[in-house]
């Protein structure tokens, strides 16, 4: 199947969309990093928010503090969530093995 072709004025307002939501997850990622609210405030929101649920996983885990990307990478493998998981598909269980790690 063809991509449609999209008028001009589709393509600004898909760019607009797309800068509005990175924008939004890079000041969501940016207050998780600081500590601003905990790992599960965060999956909550995200979950809620369509733009944040696109959130890589690993990228959501990078940003609590005192995480780096090996850090992050060794945590999801030990949970069991592929690497291409996006927060929205994040299930139960992964959800509450994810948190009890954070506990620690």
């Amino acid at each position: 199947m063809a991509t449609p072709e999209l008028t001009a004025e589709q393509r600004a307002q898909a760019l607009i969309k797309a800068t509005a939501v990175r924008s939004a997850r890079r000041v969501f990622k940016e207050s998780l990093a600081k500590g601003e609210f905990a790992l599960a405030d965060a999956i909550s929101r995200a979950k809620a928010d369509e733009a944040l649920a696109g959130i890589r996983v690993h990228d959501l885990i990078q940003c609590l503090p005192g995480i780096g990307p090996k850090r992050a990478t060794a945590l999801m493998e030990d949970i069991g969530i592929s690497a291409a998981r996006r927060v929205r598909g994040l299930g139960a269980h992964q959800v509450e093995a994810l948190l009890a790690r954070e506990r620690r």
